[in-house]
């Protein structure tokens, strides 16, 4: 009778241990397959454009350089800088040396200026060493970017708001009681160098108002505004093959002046449709990081298959702008940023248009604040309502199927 009992109890105690593996083996298994069907709600960005290259056309007029003499030239105005009549745009030296003692007077300046800065204690009173050291890490990712880049106009700027952050830290985290030496020193070097400073020999000014740059091309006097809507495709097109069409004829040119802030620019695409026409639309060069809005004013079918011309115009000029006749852009139409979701995972309860979301082991429903939808995804507006799809969310692709399991 015992040795049955045992029997029986060893058999009772396979049957439990059996029943346990089977309900976590289907549990694994439900788990699994619910994961691999579902896809995490994440962050993304679409974007519509039109790449193509241009030729940017103003009224522009080319500025010559009345002096014969020997020297060095130094201009007096960046590029896309305003002018007035007489006003300088360059001036001449005797020697390299005046222009480069100006140059690190300049930088001297800036430099006394940052280090004034980081000690007033205004500043490094309220700094936080931990915030300051942040910021220090944030502003080298910057520089190293626009280094890679290739951006080395911003390199510059990056550099000394590095230096600046840096000071002030020094100054936060007591490195540094004070500048006084090195502040000391450099008023030392700007008195020796102001003092040997010379007036210029001569001074380039301009005979008209306008905006300037020192940039010149060739195209000043065959490009107007008022002839850009004549331009057939082969003019564009030998253009773009050559952007330098400079001659002897310029050799003692200095720079050009054109009397607006706004341009036009024309180019040939590979879109016929004329949907966008009057539009504004946000404009990039691939050497810029600044963007501009843009207004399409026309779009000019050639007859040559979906081939056709187009033309914007722009009310807003900087430097990069200024010297700039041939770019390629890019011009684009839509850009949205939200919740990616599966079309296929989109289902309808009480006509509302959402998804289902695994929390735990259990389905429910999302809502969706549809703002953008592509040809097999979605995008709704990213929000904390615990209504809608949040990010990180867990999809269900197959809602039907998931019940099932």
């Amino acid at each position: 009778m015992v040795k049955f009992n045992r029997i029986r109890d060893a058999i009772l105690m396979a049957v439990i241990v059996l029943c346990v593996f089977a309900l976590i083996g289907s549990q694994i298994y439900i788990g699994m397959n619910r994961t691999e069907n579902t896809q995490d709600a994440v962050l993304y960005t679409c974007k519509e454009s039109l790449s193509f290259t241009g030729v940017i056309i103003r009224d522009e007029s080319v500025v010559y350089s009345q002096y014969v003499g020997e020297g060095i030239m130094d201009y007096a105005v960046s590029d896309g800088s305003r002018l007035s009549k007489d006003s300088a745009i360059a001036r001449i030296y005797d020697s390299y040396t005046q222009i480069y003692n100006r140059y690190r007077i300049e930088r001297l300046t800036e430099e006394l200026e940052n280090l004034r800065h980081a000690q007033d204690p205004g500043v490094t009173d309220y700094a936080q060493p931990e915030f300051i050291n942040n910021q220090i890490n944030e502003n080298y990712k910057n520089l190293l970017l626009n280094l890679t880049e290739n951006n080395f106009r911003n390199v510059y700027d990056d550099s000394l708001d590095m230096l600046s952050l840096m000071n002030i830290y020094n100054i936060a985290a007591k490195v540094e009681s004070d500048y006084s030496p090195r502040i000391q020193k450099l008023d030392a070097e700007l008195s020796r160098l102001n003092a040997a400073l010379k007036q210029p020999i001569a001074t380039i000014t301009a005979s008209e108002s306008g905006y300037f740059t020192s940039v010149i091309d060739g195209y000043e006097s065959s490009l107007s505004l008022e002839t850009i809507e004549d331009m057939t495709v082969d003019q564009i097109k030998a253009i773009i093959a050559k952007p330098d069409n400079t001659s002897e004829s310029q050799r003692n040119a200095i720079g050009k002046v054109f009397n607006a802030y706004s341009w036009k620019m024309i180019g040939v695409i590979d879109v016929a449709d004329r949907y966008f026409v009057h539009q504004d639309l946000q404009f990039s060069m691939d050497t810029s990081e600044n963007t501009h809005t843009v207004t399409v004013e026309s779009i000019t079918p050639t007859g040559n298959g979906n081939e056709a011309i187009i033309i914007l115009s722009c009310d807003e000029l900087d430097s990069e702008l200024a010297e700039t006749r041939v770019a390629d852009v890019e011009l684009t139409f839509v850009e949205e940023t939200g919740i990616r979701a599966p079309r296929s995972a989109i289902r309808f309860v009480n006509e509302e248009k959402g998804v289902y979301v695994l929390v735990g082991e259990r389905l429910e429903f999302k809502k969706l604040d549809v703002i953008y939808e592509g040809d097999d995804y979605v995008l709704s507006r990213n929000t904390s309502d615990g209504e809608y799809l949040n990010l990180y969310d867990r999809i269900v692709l197959d809602p039907i199927s998931s019940n099932a399991a």
